[in-house]
C-alpha cells in the first residue's frame, strides 16, 4: 500500500517537476513524511509561498496543507525561479535547486596617458575585488571579464606607472566597454623591513644575515650604503636595475674586507635615482642592531626544558626566532616513539617550548603525552667569567604509556641550567627537581651535564644525567630508592643557506638490571 502512494504521489507531481526542471541540477524527490522541504545553491535564498514570505533556505515547514502550492525563490544578483508542486498528506518532498547567477562581461582596454614615454613598456594587470586576472594579450592591453551583476571596481598596476581606479556597473547579458588611461610614476621607495631588526653575524649562514625589503614604484637603480654610529661608512653595495615593486638586499654584518662589525647600532639608507637618466633621487632608512649574544643555533627538544639531549641548557633564542623539530627514536625495548615540537622566543630572554609525542606499542595501546615548558635567561656571565644561567619550569601530561622518552616523565620539573661558555665549547651542569605527582610530597632529583661544540654549520654533543628518585608508582617497585643513568651523543647540521636542520641522535640508559640503548632521527627547521 505505501508503494501505491509512492506512484500516485509521483504521477501527481510530474506535471510540476516537468515545468520548473529547467536547470538541470533541479532535483525533486519525494520521501517518508510529511511537509515541504527546500535547499538551493548558494544558501540564503528568500522562500515566498503563495506570495507569503516564509524565510530563507535551506527551509523546512511540515505542517503545510496538502495540495498545490506557488513556490517564488528570491536572492539579490540571482535569477529569480517560480514553480507550481503538489503537497501530499502521506510524503515529503524534497526540493533541490541552482540558483543562476546574473551575470554580464566587461571589456576592459590600458592605455598611455596622451604624452607618456614609449620606452616604458606598459603590462598591466588587473585586479578586481577577490578576483585577479592577468591580461591576457599584453601587446594589445586588453580582455575580457565575465562578472556578476552590479558594481565592480576595477585596480590597474603596472610597474613604472600609476595605479589606476574605476567603477564599472555590470548588466545582465550585457557589455561594458572600460577604457583606463595609465600615467607614469615617479620613482618612490616605501615599506622598509628587516628581517631581524637585531642579528649576530657569527651565526651560521642565513642565521647571521638580516634582509632588507622595500618597494619601490619605477624603474631605477640604487645603492645600500651602512653607516656606524660614528657615522662612518662601513660596506656599500651597489643594488639590480629595479624591474619590480619588491626589492630585496642582505647584510652580513661585515665591512668591505669580511671582518664582523662590533655590536652597536648602524644606519642603513636605501639610495635610488629615477629611470634611466638619474634625474630624480630618493632615499630611505632604517637601523639594524648587531648583537653577539642574539645566539641562534639549534638544541635538543628531548628533554622538558630545551639543550643537550640530557643537559638543559640556559641559552634563549632571539625575540621573534623559533625553532621546529620532528624526529623519531628507535629503542631496543619498544616500538618507536615520534615527537613533534617547537620553541620560540616571544621577548628577550625568554623562552617557551611545546612538544607532542606518541609512543606507538606493537602489541598494545600507544601513549600519547604533551610538555610545556618556560625558561627564563638570567644572566650571560659575571664580569669576565662568562657562566651562562637560566631558570624554567616544565610540566608534562602522558596518557598511560604516554611519557616522553627520554624526558623525566610526567609531572612538573624545575630547572636551573648553567653554562660555561669556552668558544667553540660549552659545558653545561643543569640540577632539577621533578614531582611526578600530588601524592609525591619530594620530588626526584636530577642532575644533567654535557659538552656542546659549535661549528659553523653544525653543534655536536654529549650529555648525560643522573635521575635520582624514590617515586614507587614511577619505578613499579617497593624500594625507597631508585636511580636511572642515562647518556648519549648528538649531532645537528645546518647547513647554510637554507633554514633547514637536521639531527642524529644515539645514546644508552641503565636501570637497575636493564640496559637499553636508542637511536634518533630528526628533522626540522630554525629562524
Amino acid at each position: 500500500m505505501g508503494k501505491l502512494r509512492v506512484v500516485f504521489a509521483l504521477f501527481v507531481l510530474l506535471p510540476s517537476i516537468l515545468w520548473a526542471g529547467d536547470i538541470v541540477t533541479d532535483r525533486f524527490e519525494v520521501v517518508t513524511g510529511r511537509g515541504l522541504e527546500i535547499n538551493t545553491n548558494p544558501h540564503g535564498v528568500r522562500v515566498f509561498i503563495n506570495g507569503i514570505d516564509r524565510g530563507l533556505t535551506p527551509f523546512t515547514l511540515e505542517n503545510l496543507p496538502a495540495g498545490e502550492h506557488q513556490i517564488r525563490l528570491s536572492r539579490e544578483g540571482f535569477r529569480e525561479r517560480s514553480f507550481n508542486v503538489t503537497v501530499s498528506d502521506t510524503s515529503r518532498l524534497l526540493i533541490f535547486i541552482e540558483m543562476e547567477e546574473i551575470r554580464g562581461t566587461a571589456l576592459i582596454s590600458v592605455y598611455r596617458q596622451p604624452g607618456s614615454p614609449e620606452d616604458i613598456a606598459l603590462n598591466p594587470g588587473i585586479f578586481i575585488g577577490a578576483l585577479n586576472e592577468t591580461i591576457t594579450a599584453p601587446q594589445e592591453n586588453r580582455v575580457l571579464i565575465n562578472l556578476s551583476a552590479g558594481f565592480h571596481t576595477i585596480r590597474v598596476r603596472a610597474f613604472g606607472w600609476e595605479d589606476a581606479l574605476a567603477t564599472v556597473l555590470i548588466h545582465d547579458n550585457q557589455t561594458t566597454v572600460l577604457d583606463i588611461y595609465m600615467s607614469t610614476a615617479p620613482l618612490r621607495i616605501s615599506n622598509l623591513t628587516q628581517s631581524r631588526r637585531r642579528f649576530n653575524p657569527k651565526n651560521s649562514g642565513n642565521l647571521g644575515i638580516t634582509e632588507y625589503r622595500f618597494e619601490v614604484s619605477a624603474h631605477g637603480a640604487g645603492t645600500i650604503t651602512i653607516k656606524n654610529s660614528g657615522g662612518y661608512v662601513i660596506h656599500t653595495e651597489q643594488l639590480m636595475q629595479f624591474d619590480t615593486w619588491v626589492q630585496r638586499v642582505t647584510w652580513n654584518g661585515r665591512d668591505h674586507d669580511g671582518n664582523p662589525q662590533p655590536q652597536g647600532f648602524y644606519t642603513v639608507s636605501i639610495d635610488a635615482q629615477q629611470g634611466f637618466d638619474g634625474t630624480q633621487e630618493t632615499s630611505i632608512n632604517i637601523v639594524t642592531e648587531i648583537n653577539y649574544s642574539a645566539n641562534i643555533f639549534p638544541l635538543s627538544l628531548e628533554n622538558s626544558i630545551a639543550g643537550l639531549t640530557f643537559a638543559p641548557m640556559p641559552h634563549v633564542l632571539p625575540a621573534g626566532s623559533y625553532q621546529f623539530e620532528t624526529g623519531i627514536l628507535f629503542d631496543s625495548f619498544s616500538a618507536p616513539p615520534f615527537r613533534i615540537g617547537m620553541r620560540i622566543s616571544p621577548f628577550d630572554q625568554f623562552e617557551i617550548m611545546t612538544v607532542f609525542n606518541v609512543n606507538l606499542e606493537l602489541y598494545d595501546q600507544s601513549g600519547w603525552g604533551v610538555t610545556g615548558s618556560a625558561k627564563y635567561k638570567i644572566s650571560d656571565g659575571f664580569g669576565s667569567v662568562p657562566i651562562a644561567f637560566a631558570a624554567g619550569i616544565s610540566y608534562t601530561w602522558a596518557s598511560e604509556r604516554g611519557d616522553p622518552f627520554l624526558s623525566p616523565g610526567h609531572g612538573i620539573g624545575f630547572y636551573v641550567p648553567l653554562a660555561l661558555e669556552l668558544q667553540p665549547f660549552i659545558i653545561v651542569l643543569c640540577p632539577a627537581a621533578f614531582w611526578y605527582g600530588p601524592n609525591e610530597y619530594f620530588p626526584d632529583f636530577l642532575i644533567g651535564a654535557g659538552v656542546l661544540y659549535r661549528g659553523s654549520w653544525f653543534n655536536a654533543g654529549f650529555s648525560a644525567r643522573y635521575d635520582i628518585g624514590s617515586n614507587k608508582e614511577k619505578n613499579n617497585d617497593d624500594s625507597n630508592f631508585n636511580s636511572k643513568l642515562l647518556a648519549g651523543a648528538e649531532i645537528y647540521l645546518f647547513p647554510p643557506p637554507s633554514y633547514l636542520v637536521f639531527s642524529l641522535a644515539g645514546g644508552m640508559w641503565m636501570q637497575d638490571s636493564r640496559i637499553g640503548s636508542y637511536v634518533g632521527l630528526g628533522i626540522g627547521m630554525i629562524f
